[in-house]
């Protein structure tokens, strides 16, 4: 079993899986895999919600995604955080930006 090292891998996440005996393991997400999971999960665009959500919410998430970028920035700026922290940060703002749009403000 891998360590979490919160300087490589998401603190939220965890992939439970198998072994080849079998045998259930569960590993850290490296902030790389996240980052070219979701991008997989958005692909289809926001015409493919299954959910909805009030233009305030989506504002609101846009909010809270521009900070978790800005803090992942943060920390690979002051070399605190893996290099593949951007990826994610990118997804993070990408995502931010089309909230925004959803949330009715456009630039």
């Amino acid at each position: 079993m891998t360590e979490l090292d919160p300087r490589q891998h998401l603190l939220s996440s965890r992939r439970h899986l198998r072994d080849a005996s079998g045998t259930a393991v569960s590993r850290p997400v490296s902030f790389a895999e996240e980052a070219a999971e979701q991008r997989e999960n958005l692909s289809g665009g926001l015409d493919d919600a299954r959910a909805t959500i009030t233009g305030t919410e989506a504002l609101a998430s846009a909010a809270l995604l521009k900070e978790f970028a800005a803090r992942l920035r943060h920390d690979l700026a002051h070399g605190t955080i893996a290099p593949d922290a951007e990826a994610l940060a990118q997804v993070a703002t990408d995502l931010a930006e089309r909230m925004t749009k959803a949330g009715g403000l456009t630039d």
